[in-house]
């Protein structure tokens, strides 16, 4: 028997794990259902860029996850979802906590669009992202 990490008390994602690059940087699911998503993130030191601020990437990953939780709260009968394409917008600097919410936009057969926002502790705005996302079905035996 393995251990499964604890889930935050609000998660409601309908998948069963969390993936471990998530977990690895500490990036909180709080809510994805109906086509939406929430999500936490605390930022420390290792997260930085050279400025002291949140390293780029990570914003990045976090309107990614953010995106893909949001779609597949629709389709939870998916094995997955792959980015296609993402278009980041850095609108400002970012430290401390960060939320980012994602929005499935269109979910059609085999591809889905998906916009997200991270934003400051006190609601500015800091990123803007849309995305095209590949749907991945389980393979039939």
């Amino acid at each position: 028997m393995t251990d499964s990490p604890p889930k935050p008390q609000n998660e409601a994602p309908s998948w069963p794990h969390i993936p471990p690059f998530q977990q690895h940087l500490g990036i909180e699911t709080m809510e994805a259902k109906d086509g939406r998503s929430l999500l936490r993130f605390d930022f420390r030191p290792e997260h930085g860029n050279r400025k002291g601020d949140v390293h780029g990437g990570i914003l990045a990953t976090l309107v990614d996850i953010a995106m893909s939780q949001a779609i597949r709260s629709l389709r939870p009968e998916l094995r997955g979802s792959s980015t296609i394409s993402i278009t980041v917008n850095y609108l400002e600097t970012a430290s401390g906590q960060i939320l980012a919410r994602g929005k499935a936009i269109r979910v059609g057969g085999s591809i889905a669009v998906a916009e997200a926002t991270c934003e400051a502790e006190d609601g500015r705005v800091l990123v803007h992202a849309t995305g095209s996302f590949r749907m991945i079905r389980h393979k039939e035996a």
